[in-house]
């Protein structure tokens, strides 16, 4: 029988064998019925999690082989599942146009994560369609925790959390720059971290382009994240109203406390400073967490990066010292070579001795496989396949000729997984 969890024919219908999930409850009757296979593909596993306008599940593609998640676009109060276990219905007549007007916003949401599919740090999707009368679309199945399950009631170990907040600052920053969207909902909940030390952000369901008129923004937020302009769809949002989200959440990360509403630090209540709670981070961090929660949005931490560039100044998290980062070439699991390659200059890498990275005598990789560089400014590597065989980022094959931005913690294969390239070690 399968399990509902990893997909092997393991399971006796209440433990897997193979990977140890364990059924303790029955599946809500809002849940997609248990291994219904959508789009002659994806068979449906168990339920991860359910929000006001969705359901997401755990999946098997079975024409790649290999385990996702699939959303379903399942509004609570608004959307019943019919006695089949299958199909998707509106509750009431008169709210069949919000209905439909919902599954256009769900599919935007696919489409505008797609537009980020060469910004490693942003989940990816693979699939968007509709079916059932309803909408779905296929993402990365990311093996991690959410920041929040991360968390413990006195905060993390400020070397971690900030770790954790510069990647998804600098993820944040390329997503401002590069794609011209604010991301509107940055909490712990929407920041992973998966098993290899890669940050993700998740959840673009309240994204909105940079360019629209200040007076078109829908009120979706989170309170104690979520800064005083979220409040009126008329005030004008941008770069520093996800810098607030952002310094909100690395406050909850070191303090296991969620600050207070904006709205209600308008009226007078006010927050206790890092300095206050946690003696042990450097009192200059406290004074740019400061500026970037500042209520009023002209008086703010105005862009992503300036916050990013002030907090890593202090933790002295930058990619190298002196303008230089560090790579290495790894084959059959073994570092072979390390290289100090100079920031903001494009390097080739390959199997030619002409490359400034060798992977010497490796057949399967190309006599030039790929350019790479790292961007002092984004605090990002950028990479460009230029191969045979092909490049991947964590097991996800490059387009050629598209630049990708990745981080440490990224996973880069050349050809096949026996050459690796690590990254600033």
């Amino acid at each position: 029988m399968w399990c509902p969890d990893c997909f092997s024919q393991s399971f006796d219908g209440k433990k897997c064998a193979s990977c140890g999930y364990e059924m303790t409850d029955d599946p809500s009757i809002e849940d997609l019925k248990l291994f219904h296979q959508l789009k002659n593909r994806y068979l449906i596993g168990r339920s991860l999690g359910a929000g006001g306008f969705a359901i997401t599940y755990a999946a098997y593609d079975t024409v790649k082989n290999m385990k996702v998640c699939v959303k379903e676009y399942f509004p609570m109060g608004l959307a019943v599942r019919s006695a089949d276990g299958v199909s998707v219905q509106c509750t009431r007549q008169n709210r069949v146009e919000e209905f439909q007007n919902g599954i256009r916003h769900f599919i935007q949401e696919a489409n505008i994560i797609s537009e980020m599919h060469n910004i490693s740090g942003v989940v990816s999707v693979t699939d968007c369609f509709d079916e059932n009368g309803t909408a779905y679309y296929v993402m990365e199945y990311l093996d991690g925790v959410s920041l929040r399950k991360m968390v413990p009631e006195h905060g993390m170990d400020w070397h971690t959390a900030s770790d954790i907040i510069l990647q998804a600052g600098r993820i944040l920053d390329l997503v401002h720059k590069e794609k011209g969207y604010l991301h509107r909902d940055i909490s712990p909940e929407n920041i992973m971290i998966l098993s290899s030390g890669r940050v993700v952000i998740i959840d673009f369901g309240s994204a909105k382009n940079l360019f629209m008129s200040s007076s078109n923004y829908t009120i979706t937020l989170k309170h104690g994240f979520a800064p005083i302009e979220q409040y009126s769809s008329a005030d004008k949002q941008g770069p520093f109203t996800d810098v607030y989200a952002l310094a909100s959440t690395y406050y909850y990360a070191l303090t296991g406390k969620v600050m207070p509403r904006a709205t209600d630090r308008l009226t007078g209540a006010d927050y206790e400073p890092l300095s206050a709670l946690r003696p042990d981070v450097d009192e200059e961090i406290s004074a740019i967490v400061d500026r970037a929660l500042v209520l009023q949005p002209a008086e703010r931490t105005r862009t992503m990066g300036e916050f990013m560039d002030a907090l890593e100044a202090v933790v002295s998290r930058a990619g190298g010292e002196d303008g230089f980062v560090n790579i290495s070439v790894s084959i059959d699991g073994a570092v072979q070579e390390h290289y100090q390659i100079e920031e903001d200059k494009e390097v080739l890498v390959g199997r030619s001795p002409k490359c400034e990275i060798v992977f010497p005598n490796c057949e399967n990789v190309s006599k030039l496989h790929c350019k790479l560089l790292f961007d002092s400014e984004k605090k990002q590597f950028c990479i460009e396949d230029c191969s045979t065989n092909g490049t991947y980022i964590n097991y996800v094959k490059m387009e050629k000729g598209t630049k990708y931005y990745v981080g440490k913690q990224d996973l880069i294969i050349l050809a096949n997984t026996r050459y690796r390239l690590i990254l600033g070690e």
